[in-house]
């Protein structure tokens, strides 16, 4: 059995993530963190919440995380997702995630008591994951690996300008740019790290009317769920990264996490890499990407995932969301 803590920011795709985790009886999913991004870290907590309870497993505990990144102004992506991280559908538990206890001490005593067990799925800023951090500079190597949604991906020899990619044209790398304090303290820290960013996460554009008519067909209450709030969610990715026949597109951003975890045999390629900061000097933002080694290399090696096979990650999802409830 799988032991597995979530951490993320609850929006559409974060959603879907949470269903494949869920549905998957070899998982057993410890503690589901929020943290703020796609939506405010109270919302995201009771999002999360409402997932689970949509599939059944009001087994599964959520605790508030961290609502604001360490240092910088607080960044949220209510343009993608909404400004409730469900695409303003206003669909809340029956009973909201309370601000205690908090899930950082909760985590830190879950690697404690599961120490080398555990798989760490940052599906948000990592701004929950410095804080710990802070207090165990040994967390990522008492886990058992950390996987991440994030980073701009394997930059080119000598790249100075990694984000000028397209798939970064319109949204670069919310999950490390909304808190670029926390990645680099997670960047700089030693352990069985994967880095799964928008340059691979980008290729994976799914139609609309793969999830519309996975509803359709089976009734179940996850699909349902993700076509009701996925609607604003597809639309912005259609009038981002449109295709020419027009279909409506949607990302699947963070089931690749997942995927990357539950299957690695869908990993189509990944290399071994140091983490470096890019800072975009017309915007100020900041970025992380994974460069080539240096002579006498010092820093942490963690994996930058850069292709994945994309077809069986949808008959992952297919499977996923044709299973009938009850998931456990």
């Amino acid at each position: 059995m799988r032991k597995v803590v979530v951490d993320t920011d609850t929006g559409v795709d974060d959603a879907l993530a949470l269903m494949l985790l869920a549905a998957d009886p070899e998982v057993e999913i410890l503690a589901v963190l929020s943290v703020f991004g796609n939506c405010h870290g109270d919302r995201a907590a009771d999002n999360a919440r409402y997932v689970l309870d949509t599939c059944g497993r009001q087994d599964v505990p959520v605790y508030r995380g961290s609502d604001v990144p360490l240092k910088q102004e607080l960044k949220l992506s209510s343009g993608v997702h909404g400004d409730d991280g469900f695409g303003n559908t206003g669909l809340r538990p029956e009973t909201s995630v309370p601000a205690e206890p908090n899930g950082i001490p909760i985590l830190l005593d879950l690697v404690a008591q599961h120490e080398g067990e555990i798989d760490y799925l940052a599906l948000g800023p990592q701004t929950n994951l410095a804080k710990a951090l802070q207090q165990d500079p040994r967390l990522l190597q008492r886990l058992r690996s950390t996987t991440i949604v994030g980073t701009l991906g394997p930059a080119l020899y000598h790249d100075t300008e990694p984000w000028a990619d397209r798939r970064f044209r319109v949204s670069r790398d919310p999950n490390v740019s909304f808190d670029i304090d926390a990645a680099e303290i997670v960047a700089s820290h030693e352990g069985n790290v994967t880095w799964c960013g928008p340059y691979v996460t980008r290729q994976a554009l799914v139609p609309e009317d793969f999830f519309l008519e996975l509803a359709a067909e089976t009734k179940s209450p996850p699909a349902e769920l993700i076509t009701a709030i996925s609607h604003d969610y597809a639309g912005f990715y259609s009038r981002s990264y449109g295709r020419p026949d027009t279909a409506r597109v949607m990302g699947i951003n963070d089931s690749l996490a997942v995927a990357t975890l539950l299957r690695p045999d869908l990993v189509a390629g990944a290399v071994q890499r140091p983490l470096q900061t890019f800072e975009d000097q017309e915007t100020g933002e900041r970025f992380l990407a994974g460069v080539h080694p240096v002579k006498g290399e010092t820093r942490p090696i963690h994996r930058v995932i850069f292709d994945m096979d994309f077809d069986g990650v949808l008959e992952l999802i297919g499977e996923t969301l044709r299973r009938p409830l009850p998931w456990r």
